[in-house]
């Protein structure tokens, strides 16, 4: 499917990591549903090949691209992360700016440019190890790894830009994800 980044009127929506596993599925979807679609990655873990030709690409770090990326945005998915928890412990600060410090630019940047929503990418790792099953969203959290300190430290981030500062905020805490 070719995007068509001149679309007029149909809403723009980015996908920071769009071209991870995550980010490229939402890319395809939501070009399948009309949407102007940018992607911001930085091709740590995401690959080219995952994009579809004609989408509009902004390449290299999500904190330092937040401000332009965001710019006409309807809504921005967040989906950009350091994504291995043993690196995460190896490299707790290049898994904070790489994550939390992503996050803080981008919600930055969305509310500056008002952006009307912001969609970001937590994880199951804010539960820690607890058997305690099923997980809700109410437990409280017990992070075991820098890379859970990030993903719950966004959360907040993004609680506080709900209610301070008025951008609408929604964390999706994905477990398994799995497909082709």
């Amino acid at each position: 499917m070719i995007a068509n980044p001149t679309a007029g009127d149909a809403p723009l929506h980015v996908v920071t990591g769009g071209a991870g596993f995550i980010g490229s599925h939402l890319v395809d979807a939501l070009l399948g549903r009309g949407c102007r679609v940018r992607v911001v990655d930085d091709f740590s873990t995401g690959q080219r090949r995952n994009l579809p030709d004609g989408v509009e690409l902004l390449c290299g770090n999500v904190g330092d691209l937040a401000e332009g990326a965001v710019q006409g945005a309807d809504v921005v998915y967040h989906l950009a992360a350091q994504v291995s928890v043993p690196r995460s412990v190896e490299d707790p600060l290049g898994s904070h700016r790489a994550t939390e410090a992503s996050t803080l630019a981008v919600l930055h940047a969305a509310e500056r440019a008002g952006v009307r929503r912001v969609v970001i990418a937590s994880s199951s790792a804010v539960y820690g190890d607890r058997p305690t099953l099923p997980k809700k969203e109410l437990q409280e959290p017990a992070p075991a790894s820098p890379y859970a300190v990030a993903k719950l430290c966004s959360e907040i981030h993004a609680k506080h830009w709900a209610d301070y500062r008025g951008l609408q905020t929604v964390c999706l805490r994905f477990f398994n994800v799995y497909g082709p």
